[in-house]
C-alpha cells in the first residue's frame, strides 16, 4: 500500500488474545446473508426472537441487518464475561477483524486500534502475509 495506507509489504502480524476490546467498540456489527438464522439458531432462538432480543435493525444506508454497539456499552451478543455468545458462527464482519478495507487503507485506523488492541503487530502473533491480508479485506466486502 502507498500514501496513508498501512504499510503490509512485509505482512503484518497479529494473535487475538480474546480480550474482547475490539467488541466494546461503539459501532455496527453488519450482518450478511444467512448469518442472523446461524447465529440465532446457536443461541437456540427463532429469528424473529434474535431481531428482538438483540435488537437488530436494517442500517439505515443500505438496509442490511445490523447490531449496534453504543454508548461503550459494546456489542450486544457479548456475555457478562465480555465473551463472544456466538464464537463458533460469528459475522464475517467480526472474523476478518482487524483485516477490514479501511484498517488497512488507512494507518491511523490501525494505530488507533492499537490503542486498545493487544494482538495487533503482537510479535507472537501470526504473521499474515499482504496477499492473505488483501484476501481478508476483500471477504468481509464480499468483493
Amino acid at each position: 500500500m502507498t500514501g496513508t495506507g498501512l504499510d503490509i509489504e512485509g505482512g503484518r502480524r497479529f494473535g487475538c488474545t480474546a480480550c474482547g476490546n475490539c467488541c466494546m467498540q461503539d459501532g455496527y456489527v453488519y450482518m450478511k446473508e444467512g448469518e442472523v438464522e446461524r447465529m440465532a439458531a446457536h443461541l437456540g432462538k427463532t429469528v424473529g426472537e434474535f431481531w428482538r432480543d438483540y435488537r437488530v435493525h436494517a442500517h439505515p444506508a443500505d438496509d442490511e441487518p445490523v447490531i449496534e454497539a453504543k454508548d461503550g456499552k459494546g456489542c450486544p451478543l457479548l456475555t457478562a464475561d465480555r465473551r463472544c455468545s456466538v464464537h463458533p458462527v460469528k459475522p464475517v464482519q467480526c472474523s476478518t477483524w482487524p483485516f477490514w478495507r479501511d484498517m488497512v487503507e488507512d494507518v491511523e485506523a490501525w494505530t488507533k486500534a492499537k490503542s486498545y488492541c493487544p494482538g495487533l503487530d503482537a510479535p507472537s502473533g501470526q504473521l499474515y502475509s499482504r496477499k492473505e491480508i488483501l484476501a481478508i479485506a476483500r471477504e468481509k466486502r464480499g468483493t
